[in-house]
């Protein structure tokens, strides 16, 4: 069993008796000791080997508590039509020609990323924009939030999406003034041209899982909680990438909330797997994207093609409130996606209803994102206990948008990391990959910041330092799972999972937080990356 002293460098513990210590050791996939360098080579036995910091930085692997995996892995073979790559629609015309002419006709291309916000003609592409790249490949264009995508008129005939299609509950076929789509599908209606396109095999997964594990491990995370597990495939291609040594990264598995009957029906419970590999919370939506403009929000969405848009529920009060019992009664931890302030109340009334029903002192449900608050949303979200699943990063790559679409008196609510640690949430970091980029130190240095990609000030009261934003990615990643006695502090019993940057975050300039380099990623005491 491999045994070995980390020492020689700033070691941040995270734990609030111990923030700072001079060395620990590990033992196996443990750490046995945290304190002096006398005290943590005490336990180790003889030989063991040195790890030599030589001056750098040592804290817990960052725990991404919002991502989508196998997506993420997915979208890396995908068109990239990503700000800065594509700044116009006809940018977009161009990428997607050019892959049409290297597959056969009929084969099904998707791209990914686009922002109507950044793009020159600032509007969403048409099917009659992509019909230009191609009439003989069917075209998925998915927007950057994930909340809606675009397909061309072939895509859309393969579909059967008509003039005559009506739109499906949760979800809308955008028209034109005669009537007929536009190619553009938001929220449920998605899924009409999405069970039509080819579904990725079991390999295609598991080779998305390896691509997204040495993406993640690079950048200095050790878990990963994905918040879209939705079908038996994905499960299984999960537990094929662990078998076969590909996803190193400890992860939690959302499940969405129509496997879980399949699950109650199997006996399986939220915990249920090991530390690399277990079953969360119940994952379920209650609204769209903000920067898609289908949050479901309380004031109208301003420069809008329609002034009365008020975003998207996906289910009324009722049936949303019916989801979450279920979950809530057979004990699982509930994860609701809520962007907007409308869908936020009804989510906290659906959490107070079912936990009135049947109170759990130790709950953790979680709102994912919580976007749009308002001063009585963040009371009642202390007062329930609900967790917070933040995204700064969106601030930097959406903030521009935000402000074009909420107006500045309600950004300085919007996504406010000060005002819910002032009111004592638990607050915890993610980025939503990818819907942003998975690096955790821009999404810290976005919270630094407060600005957006244009360089304007975005809600600079909402501010916090490096140093309280480093455990909301570390201490709180943990407790978002109820895993805080495994992972998220460097002390004994914990798991050996750790990240080594060449300086000490909290000392840089904040400007440069971004391109601090990560030197090595450990977990369980094994190193997965090395620079």
């Amino acid at each position: 069993m491999d045994a070995y002293l980390v020492t020689n460098g700033t070691i941040l513990t995270m734990d609030p008796a111990r923030p700072e210590v001079e060395a620990f050791a590990v033992i196996g996939e443990r750490i046995v000791a945290a304190g002096s360098r006398a005290e943590a080579e005490a336990v180790l036995p003889r030989g063991f080997r040195r790890l030599d910091l030589a001056g750098a930085t040592c804290l817990p692997g960052f725990n991404e508590a919002h991502n989508h995996m196998i997506n993420f892995g997915l979208v890396l073979g995908q068109v990239n039509c990503r700000y800065p790559a594509v700044r116009s629609i006809e940018d977009i015309v161009a990428r997607f020609a050019a892959r049409a002419g290297q597959v056969p006709p009929g084969t099904w291309i998707r791209g990914r990323g686009y922002d109507d916000n950044v793009l020159a003609e600032h509007r969403h592409p048409t099917r009659a924009d992509l019909d230009r790249a191609s009439s003989a490949h069917p075209f998925v264009l998915t927007h950057s939030s994930g909340h809606m995508l675009v397909a061309n008129s072939l895509a859309l005939r393969l579909a059967g999406v008509t003039r005559e299609t009506p739109d499906p509950p949760g979800g809308q076929i955008v028209r034109d003034e005669h009537g007929e789509p536009t190619g553009l599908l938001q929220e449920n209606a998605m899924e009409l041209v999405e069970r039509v396109v080819p579904a990725p095999t079991l390999e295609e997964m598991v080779e998305a899982l390896r691509r997204c594990n040495d993406a993640y491990v690079a950048a200095g995370i050790t878990s990963s909680q994905d918040a879209g597990s939705d079908h038996p495939l994905q499960v299984e291609a999960y537990q094929r990438a662990v078998e076969r040594g590909v996803l190193r990264l400890r992860t939690s598995m959302m499940i969405r909330h129509q496997l879980l009957p399949h699950l109650l029906g199997l006996g399986i419970k939220q915990g249920f797997g090991d530390a690399r590999l277990r079953v969360g919370p119940v994952k379920l939506f209650a609204d769209g994207s903000l920067i898609g403009r289908t949050a479901a929000v309380s004031r109208p969405f301003l420069n809008d093609p329609r002034p009365d848009n008020y975003g998207l529920t996906i289910w009324t009060q009722e049936e949303l409130d019916e989801l979450v019992w279920q979950a809530h009664a057979a004990g699982f931890q509930v994860a609701t996606h809520a962007i907007g302030d409308r869908a936020i109340e009804m989510v906290l009334d659906a959490y107070e209803r079912a936990l009135a029903r049947l109170p759990r002192p130790d709950h953790r449900h979680r709102i994912e994102h919580c976007g749009v608050l308002r001063p009585d949303l963040i009371g009642r979200i202390a007062r329930v206990g609900v967790l917070v699943v933040s995204q700064p990063i969106f601030i930097v790559e959406y903030g521009d948008g935000f402000i074009r679409h909420l107006g500045l008196d309600r950004i300085q609510l919007t996504y406010p990391f000060r005002s819910l640690l002032d009111a004592g949430i638990r607050l915890v970091f993610s980025t939503d990959c990818p819907v942003s980029a998975y690096q955790p130190l821009r999404c810290i240095q976005s919270a630094v910041l407060e600005r957006t990609a244009s360089g304007r000030s975005y809600a600079l009261e909402e501010a916090i330092t490096v140093a309280e934003a480093l455990p909301l990615y570390t201490v709180n990643g943990a407790y978002a799972t109820f895993e805080e006695r495994e992972k998220g502090m460097l002390r004994p019993g914990m798991l050996a999972d750790f990240v080594v940057l060449e300086r000490d975050p909290r000392s840089v300039d904040p400007e440069e937080l971004a391109e601090l380099r990560v030197l090595r990623t450990v977990i369980g005491g094994e190193t997965v990356y090395e620079a």
